[in-house]
């Protein structure tokens, strides 16, 4: 946890390019492959889906939008990969909004999750919460006599931009 700096990506309220969108799908199926996943077409698709959003998506609607575009894929399905996604450190699952967001920052754990959520657009910003935040929540975890297995903090606000 220690060298992180803080910073956003890009701010999501803003299209996702199409390069962004091509560099996360092909940093996703590396990472599956490093983690000794094979690469099959409902991973790829799941990806797909999630590659250029930027609002967080739930299961249902990755369903849809794989379907809608030709693709053939069952809701199960759907959350398995969502499950190995998450896993691996490649999506967040957002609570808040009861959805996933693509991991695009460079080093996404799984672990660690900071994000932002329009409440009008309901777009998804990532963000890096400086090592003196995130060292006095693991004290006061440690305090409550706890070991945090994974630490997510959600922020709903509003765009001033």
């Amino acid at each position: 946890m220690k060298g992180k700096t803080s910073h956003t990506t890009q701010p999501s309220h803003n299209a996702v390019s199409l390069q962004d969108a091509k560099n996360y799908e092909e940093h996703s199926l590396k990472e599956l492959r490093n983690a000794g996943y094979r690469i099959t077409m409902p991973r790829v698709q799941v990806i797909r889906a999630l590659a250029d959003t930027t609002q967080a998506l739930s299961a249902y609607a990755i369903h849809e939008k794989i379907l809608s575009l030709g693709g053939k894929i069952d809701v199960v399905s759907v959350y398995r990969i969502l499950s190995t996604l998450q896993e691996v450190g490649l999506i967040h699952h957002i609570g808040i909004v009861d959805g996933y967001f693509p991991c695009r920052m460079t080093d996404c754990h799984g672990k660690r999750s900071q994000v932002v959520v329009d409440e009008v657009s309901r777009s998804v910003t990532e963000l890096i919460l400086p090592d003196s935040i995130v060292e006095a929540i693991e004290r006061q975890i440690q305090e409550a006599g706890y070991e945090a297995a994974s630490i997510k903090v959600e922020i709903t606000g509003t765009s001033v931009r």
